[in-house]
C-alpha cells in the first residue's frame, strides 16, 4: 500500500517531471508510474492492475522502457521519479507483451465455449489483441473446480494469478476472506484456511476478475454476454444509491452487475473518495424476486374469505365506486394512505397530490416515518433542512469519524467502504459507540462496547466531557453566548461518574473521545437505527448537533451531523411532501402559502385539518373514523409488533386497498389487491442518502399483468374526476422541475448549508433545559437482558425475504442470538430452547451464540416475524417526530 497515500490531500508529495514517448509530464513523486502514463490518456494492458487498489505486478504486461535499463519495466509497481525517461511502445514492447499473454493461455483451458466470460474475457482480448494465434507447449492444470461457496465458483484452471480478486478485497473492503495458495504444483486463490468461502459475499472479486476464474452460481451457464441487455439503473435496497447494471434475456433476469469491473479499471485514485462502483450481497445476489413466482401477476377482489383474480378493468370500476361511495358519504378524512420509500420521487409525488388534491385528506405517510423522520426533524429544526450535509467523498476523507448506534456494514454497507477507506487510506480516527462488535469497530481506531439502551446518555457524557475540558470553540459559541450558557447549565448535573457506570464507557474514554472530535480539521457524526429508531430519538438528534456546534464543526467543511437511510428513497419520500406535516420541497403544510401555491399548480384546494400520520391513522382506523386506506408497498401488519393492535385496525376498514408486488401479510387482508409493478420494470428516480437523485430505468417487461404505481395511480385520480395527463414517469418529473426547481440536480448532491442561529437565538435556552437529565441505570432487574431487533447484512426489511438467493445465504433460522458467555452461564447450547419474557408477554425459541454482541444482550432479526419476536416488543412514539420505536426491550430468559 506504499502508493496509495500520495492521493491522500493531507501528505504532500513533490512534484516532478519525467519524459513518456517524447513529451514532457509533470506528476507526483512515488506514485504508480502506470497511473502517470494512463493520466496522459495512453492506456497500455495491464491485466492484474486496477485504479481502485495499489498494483500487484503479477501479469506481466505493463511494460514500458526506461533508458538506462536493459530489460522492460513493470510500470504499474515502478514508481514515478523525477527525470525518468519512458518508452510505452514498439516492437520489442509488443513482442514482450505478447510472450506474457502466451505464458498465461500456455496453462488457461480453451473452453471458451462454454465459459460464463466468453466475449467479456481481458484474456481473450489481449490474445486477439497480440495475433496470439498458436500454442506450441500448451498444459491443462487439471484443477476441481471449487463449488463450496454458497454463491461463487471458483475454476483455477481458468485462474491467470492476478490477484485482482484478493487485493480487492483486502485492500479496498478491508473483509480478506481470500488468499494464493499452492496446490498441485499451482498458485490458486482459495478462502483463508482454503475453507468454504464465507464472507460479505459482495462478489467484488467477481466483478474484478478478468477471466471467467470466478463465476455467478445463480447464472452460471444460462446467457453470453452479447444475448443479454444491459440496463443502468439505481439498486432498489438501502439508501446508498448505488449504481448497478441489470441484465436481462428476454423476459428473465439473468444477473446484476455492477460499475466496478475489470472493464473500468483505469481511472483517478482519489476518486475512490466517491465509490469504487462495487454493490453488496443484496445488490449484486438479490434480484432473483423481480421475476420470481411469488410476484402477483393479475389483480385480486374479495369475495367473501378469499381473493379471487379478477380483470383489471371490472377491478379498477368497482374500487373507484368503492372510493367514490366513502367520499361522498364520509368526506375525503375518511381516507388515507400509506406509501413505501421503495417507490419512486415520481410516484411518491403522485401519492400525495392524489391523496391530497383529488381525494381531499391530509391522512399520509411512508416508511420514512419508521426513524428517518427523527434526523429530519431534529436537523430542520436546528440547522435548517431535513437531510444528511455531507457526501461520500466527506466521509472518506474525514479525520474523525464519530459512529453511534449503527452497525453500518449490515445496514448500508457501501456507506460502509467509505468509512474503511478513511480508515485505511485517510488515516481517520473512527470511534464507534455500540452494543455489538461491529464490524466497523473491528478495524476502527476507538471502539467502545456500551450497554444497550444507553446511546442518548453516552451523548450526554461527550457534550459534558467537551465543555468540562474547555475543547470548545470559542468562536462559535461567542456568537451565541446565552445559548452556551444555557448548555453548559443544562449539563451541569450530570456526573461523568454516573455516566459511565450507566453506559459502560469509562471517564478517560468520555474525554478521549471528546478531544478527538473536537480537534480534528474534518470531524463527522452519523448516527443510525440506535439514535433514530429508539426512543428520545428527535432529542438524541439534537443532543449530537450540539456537540458539532460547541466543538465548531457545524457547517465546517467536511464537518456535520449524518444518518443513514434503509429504504432507497426514504430521503425522497420526505422531499416529495410524503407527510401529513410537509408538502413537496419540505414546505410546511401549515403554512397558508404553500397551501396555496401547490393548490393552485395542481387546481384544487387542499385541506387545511386533519392530517394523520403512521400511528394516528391506524388509531383513526380502528376507531372507525377512517373507513377507507390505500397501502402503496406498505406492510404494516408485518412490521409493527402486535401490541399495535394493527389487525384489529384494519379489519374495521370498510374498505383496504393494497398495491403490492407481493402478496404481504396487509394483502391478505385486504378488499382489493392490485399487482403492481418492481422498480426494474419502471423508470423514475430515487433520492439517496445523499442527496443525490439517481436514475431508476425499465429493465424489463411487467410481470404478467402488473403496472407502475405511478400508472395505477394515474388511473385512480382520473377516473375520481381529474385531469392527470401523464403518459410516462418523465411528464411526472417535469412537473416537479417546475414546482421544485433544482431538485434534479444531474446526480449530484446538492449542497446545503446549516443556519443554526435562529434556533440558537430564539428559545433554545429554554428548550435545551429539559434535553439533558441525569439517566438512570438502563436495565430492569426483573429483564435484565436487552432484545434487540435489527437488520443484517443479507436481508433489507421484508423484501429480500422474497429473494430465494437471499434466503440461501441467510435463511431464518428462528433462533434468538445471545452472547456466548450469557449463554454458559445459563447452561445453553447451540439450539437449546428457552423462554423469552418481556412486559408484553412471553416467547419460546431456540438459541444460537453469537460473539458479537456484548453480555445481556440478544438479538433477532427483524425481517422474520416466525417466530413473532417483534410482538413482545412494546411501542413507544415520539412526542414531537411520531416515530414508533420498538426495536428494543428488556426480556427475562430461562430455559424452556
Amino acid at each position: 500500500m506504499g502508493l496509495k497515500p500520495a492521493t491522500n490531500p493531507d501528505v504532500e508529495a513533490a512534484s516532478i517531471e519525467l519524459t513518456i514517448d517524447g513529451k514532457t509530464v509533470s506528476a507526483k513523486d512515488g506514485v504508480s508510474l502506470y497511473d502517470v502514463i494512463s493520466s496522459t490518456g495512453k492506456i497500455i494492458p495491464a491485466m492484474c492492475y486496477h485504479y481502485t487498489f495499489d498494483p500487484f505486478g503479477s501479469c506481466g504486461m505493463c511494460l514500458v522502457m526506461q533508458e538506462g535499463k536493459k530489460a522492460p519495466v513493470r510500470s504499474c509497481t515502478a514508481k514515478a521519479a523525477a527525470g525518468m525517461i519512458i518508452r510505452t511502445e514498439g516492437e520489442d514492447l509488443f513482442l514482450a507483451r505478447k510472450k506474457a499473454v502466451e505464458k498465461h493461455l500456455s496453462v488457461h483451458p480453451l473452453d471458451c465455449p462454454v465459459c460464463d466470460a466468453d466475449g467479456h474475457c481481458e484474456l481473450q482480448d489481449m490474445a486477439f489483441q497480440h495475433g496470439v494465434t498458436n500454442l506450441a507447449n500448451a498444459k491443462q492444470k487439471f484443477i476441481p473446480e471449487d463449488t463450496r461457496s454458497l454463491v461463487l465458483d471458483f475454476n483455477m484452471n481458468r485462474c491467470i494469478a492476478c490477484a485482482e480478486c484478493i487485493n480487492v478485497c483486502k485492500d479496498v473492503l478491508m473483509i480478506d476472506a481470500l488468499q494464493f495458495m499452492k496446490k498441485g504444483g499451482f498458485n490458486q486463490v482459495v478462502a483463508k484456511g482454503d475453507l468454504p468461502l464465507s464472507c460479505e459475499f459482495c462478489g467484488d472479486c467477481l466483478a474484478v476478475c478478468p477471466v471467467g476464474a470466478i463465476t455467478n452460481k445463480y447464472s452460471k451457464y444460462l446467457y453470453k454476454p452479447w444475448q443479454m441487455k444491459k440496463t443502468t439503473s439505481t439498486c432498489n435496497y438501502c439508501g446508498d444509491g448505488c449504481q448497478l447494471y441489470l441484465e436481462t434475456k428476454d423476459s428473465e433476469v439473468i444477473r446484476v452487475t455492477s460499475p466496478l469491473s475489470w472493464k473500468n479499471k483505469w481511472g483517478d485514485r482519489s476518486e475512490t473518495a466517491k465509490g469504487h462502483g462495487g454493490l453488496c450481497v443484496r445488490g449484486r445476489f438479490g434480484f432473483e424476486y423481480l421475476d420470481g413466482k411469488s410476484r402477483l401477476t393479475q389483480p385480486l377482489v374479495r369475495e367473501g374469505t378469499q381473493l379471487v383474480p379478477k380483470p383489471w378493468l371490472d377491478t379498477m370500476h368497482q374500487v373507484v365506486d368503492r372510493f367514490a361511495a366513502i367520499k361522498q358519504k364520509h368526506g375525503g378524512d375518511a381516507i388515507a394512505g400509506l406509501i413505501t420509500a421503495r417507490c419512486t420521487n415520481e410516484e411518491l409525488y403522485l401519492f400525495q397530490k392524489l391523496m391530497r388534491a383529488v381525494i381531499g385528506t391530509n391522512q399520509l405517510d411512508s416508511s420514512a416515518r419508521y426513524g428517518h423522520m427523527n434526523f429530519v426533524h431534529a436537523s430542520r429544526h436546528a440547522v435548517g433542512f431535513g437531510r444528511t450535509p455531507n457526501d461520500w467523498e466527506d466521509l472518506t476523507k474525514a479525520k474523525a469519524i464519530l459512529l453511534i448506534g449503527s452497525n453500518l456494514t449490515e445496514t448500508n454497507p457501501l456507506t460502509a467502504v467509505r468509512v474503511k477507506e478513511a480508515i485505511r487510506v485517510y488515516k481517520a480516527q473512527v470511534v464507534v459507540l455500540d452494543s455489538a462488535v461491529t464490524n466497523i469497530a473491528k478495524l476502527a481506531s476507538h471502539p467502545f462496547l456500551i450497554k444497550p439502551g444507553t446511546e442518548g446518555q453516552v451523548i450526554d457524557g461527550l457534550v459534558k466531557a467537551t465543555i468540562e475540558q474547555d475543547l470548545v470553540d470559542e468562536e462559535t459559541i461567542g456568537k451565541h453566548p446565552q445559548a452556551f450558557e444555557a448548555l453548559k447549565a443544562a449539563v451541569a448535573g450530570l456526573s461523568l461518574d454516573q455516566l459511565a457506570a450507566h453506559t459502560g464507557i469509562s471517564v478517560e474514554a468520555y474525554r478521549e473521545i471528546a478531544a478527538i472530535m473536537a480537534e480534528a480539521p474534518r470531524s463527522i457524526i452519523l448516527c443510525a437505527e440506535g439514535i433514530v429508531r429508539r426512543p428520545d430519538g428527535y432529542q438524541n438528534v439534537l443532543k449530537l448537533i450540539d456537540l458539532a456546534w460547541i466543538t465548531g464543526k457545524l457547517g465546517q467543511p467536511g464537518c456535520g451531523v449524518n444518518t443513514v437511510t434503509e429504504e432507497p428513497n426514504e430521503q425522497g419520500a420526505v422531499d416529495m411532501g410524503v407527510a401529513p406535516e410537509f408538502l413537496p420541497g419540505q414546505a410546511r403544510y401549515d403554512d397558508g402559502a404553500g397551501r396555496e401555491r401547490f393548490g393552485k399548480a395542481w387546481d384544487a384546494t387542499l385541506p387545511t385539518k386533519g392530517g394523520a400520520n403512521l400511528i394516528e391513522i391506524l388509531k383513526r382506523c380502528k376507531s372507525g373514523q377512517i373507513k377507507t386506506l390505500y397501502v402503496l408497498g406498505e406492510n404494516p401488519l408485518a412490521t409493527l409488533p402486535a401490541s399495535m393492535e394493527v389487525r384489529s385496525a384494519l379489519e374495521k376498514l370498510e374498505l383496504l386497498v393494497v398495491q403490492d408486488p407481493f402478496l404481504t401479510d396487509t394483502g391478505r387482508l385486504a378488499h382489493f389487491v392490485l399487482p403492481a409493478c418492481t422498480y426494474a420494470e419502471k423508470d423514475g428516480t430515487f433520492t439517496n442518502l445523499e442527496g443525490r437523485v439517481l436514475r431508476v430505468r425499465q429493465a424489463m417487461e411487467p410481470v404478467g399483468e402488473s403496472l407502475p404505481d405511478w400508472h395505477i395511480m394515474t388511473t385512480l385520480a382520473n377516473a375520481l374526476g381529474a385531469q392527470w395527463p401523464y403518459e410516462s414517469a418523465n411528464d411526472i418529473q417535469a412537473e416537479i422541475m417546475k414546482l421544485l426547481p433544482g431538485y434534479y440536480n444531474l446526480g449530484q448532491p446538492r449542497k446545503v448549508t446549516p443556519a443554526p442561529d435562529a434556533y440558537l437565538a430564539n428559545g433554545y435556552a429554554t428548550e435545551v433545559k429539559t434535553r439533558y437529565r441525569a439517566g438512570q441505570s438502563a436495565s430492569d432487574p426483573k429483564r435484565p437482558f436487552a432484545l434487540v431487533m435489527g437488520q443484517l447484512l443479507t436481508h433489507s426489511g421484508k423484501m429480500s425475504t422474497e429473494a430465494p438467493g437471499l434466503i440461501k445465504i441467510a435463511p431464518n433460522t428462528g433462533k434468538l442470538r445471545m452472547n456466548v458467555q450469557d449463554m454458559d452461564r445459563l447452561g445453553l447450547q447451540d439450539s437449546s430452547t428457552v423462554r423469552v419474557t418481556s412486559e408484553r408477554g412471553s416467547l419460546q425459541l431456540g438459541v444460537q451464540p453469537d460473539a458479537s454482541l456484548a453480555p445481556n444482550t440478544c438479538f433477532f432479526p427483524e425481517h422474520f416475524n416466525e417466530p413473532p419476536v417483534k410482538d413482545l416488543m412494546a411501542v413507544q412514539v415520539d412526542a414531537t417526530t411520531g416515530v414508533p420505536s420498538f426495536k428494543h426491550t428488556w426480556v427475562s430468559i430461562e430455559r424452556a
